[in-house]
């Protein structure tokens, strides 16, 4: 289990990181912007219902929570409509993605607390 919990806390890592930080590390990648909500909704989508299901009660009701704040907003930005805040430009401006970066750096401080050493953005 602690595996899978890491896998999802790794996904939080950069959405958790300043615009900077998340510029800089897509552009060596060639990723866009949606490849942190990518990663993330693909670790969301079965970390949760994984771990709920050997081990009931291992993830907490906040950080349940929070994933589903964090996954909600990321709703809110999709769409063709919302294109332009999918851009390095709108990372950084737009408060959608300041919400996200703040809710991420929650999840990671649940997650922390008691199951996993969260890596760093450079180990990523």
């Amino acid at each position: 289990m602690p595996t899978s919990v890491l896998r999802l806390a790794e996904t939080l890592v950069m959405p958790a990181t300043s615009a900077d930080e998340q510029v800089a590390w897509a552009d060596p990648h060639r990723w866009g912007v949606d490849e942190l909500a990518l990663d993330f909704d693909w670790a969301n989508r079965w970390v949760p219902l994984e771990v709920d299901e050997r081990s009931p009660g291992l993830l907490s009701p906040v950080l349940h929570d929070l994933l589903q704040r964090i996954d909600d907003r990321l709703l809110e930005l999709s769409g063709q409509a919302n294109a332009d805040r999918w851009t390095p430009e709108g990372l950084t401006v737009d408060p959608g993605w300041a919400d996200i970066r703040h809710l991420s750096s929650q999840a990671l401080t649940e997650i922390a607390l008691d199951l996993v050493a969260i890596p760093s953005p450079a180990d990523l």
